[in-house]
């Protein structure tokens, strides 16, 4: 009690033990929470990191998305203008002035080298034109021609099959023949029915002669790659290249006789077409002397 009573009385008048008790308090206590501001600042910058992180991966998948849309749009853009290109070339081709034409795509090709015929298929039918026989064209070469047609789906044999024949002449040497696919290669032709004193030769080019009432003339058609003479035959064995690589192409032109195939506009309201056969016929019945009596007879009045 005495020493009690000694500290309390010497505290009193000095506060030295307020003093210490007080900095042992803090001290104790800034130990003790330390750690747990420690920790609560760990978890706040990781909490912030990772949300951080959320939003930029959130952003990262949305600029990817955009930046794939971005690429797909350009990827179309590009193949537009190439096929603009295309069409803008097809339209170019000079027969286009003497015959109407009108494009079509290709949208199936020959399966494997098993086929019976080379033949592609394209999105237009007789309702639209593509008539049996219509001629098939690229702007600087022959395709073929249509072989078999539905209401809106065409079928066309290619130029290089065995069985197509179109007749042809040189450019430069004026040679006529008869020309026809060839089952040795993809773009090999052979040109039949040419004189042994022809002059053709090698390099020139084959364009269309225009003599079988379908192709217009002077559409090219392949260039001649071989020429030997005939030894048991009277004409020489001519073979030429296809210019156009058919197995590339993904549109094509169709030529259409202007006095066939489905009018470009429709006819005038009240208009008639002119039969001249009919008129000749209903012409000559009305000078028979039968009908000149009964006409007769029915313009006299009755008693």
């Amino acid at each position: 009690m005495f020493l009690y009573l000694a500290l309390y009385t010497w505290n009193a008048r000095t506060g030295y033990l307020d003093t210490i008790a007080e900095r042992t308090g803090l001290e104790v206590v800034g130990h003790v929470l330390s750690p747990v501001v420690w920790v609560k600042d760990r978890f706040r910058d990781w909490w912030e990191r990772y949300m951080a992180l959320v939003d930029i991966s959130e952003e990262n998948s949305r600029l990817r998305t955009e930046l794939e849309r971005a690429r797909a749009e350009a990827s179309l853009t590009a193949e537009d203008k190439m096929e603009l290109g295309r069409l803008r070339e097809l339209l170019g081709l000079e027969a286009l002035r003497q015959h109407p034409a009108f494009a079509a795509r290709i949208i199936a090709k020959r399966f494997g080298p098993q086929a019976v015929l080379r033949t592609f298929t394209i999105d237009k039918g007789f309702l639209d034109g593509a008539i049996t026989g219509t001629p098939v064209v690229t702007q600087n070469s022959v395709v073929g021609r249509v072989l078999r047609a539905s209401p809106h789906t065409a079928t066309v044999l290619m130029l290089t099959d065995p069985g197509f024949r179109l007749a042809v002449i040189s450019r430069e040497s004026r040679t006529p023949g008869i020309l026809t696919g060839s089952i040795s290669g993809q773009r090999r032709l052979e040109v039949a029915y040419v004189a042994q004193n022809a002059n053709i030769a090698v390099g020139e080019t084959l364009i269309t002669s225009g003599v079988d009432g379908s192709f217009p003339k002077g559409v090219p058609v392949g260039v001649v790659t071989q020429v030997t003479p005939g030894n048991e035959i009277l004409f020489l064995q001519v073979h030429a290249q296809a210019i156009v690589d058919i197995e590339k192409l993904e549109e094509v032109l169709l030529l259409m006789d202007s006095a066939s195939g489905p009018p470009l506009l429709p006819p005038l309201p009240g208009s008639q077409t002119r039969d001249p056969i009919s008129e000749a016929v209903q012409k000559k019945q009305n000078d028979a002397p039968e009908n000149k009596t009964g006409n007769a007879r029915a313009r006299s009045p009755s008693p």
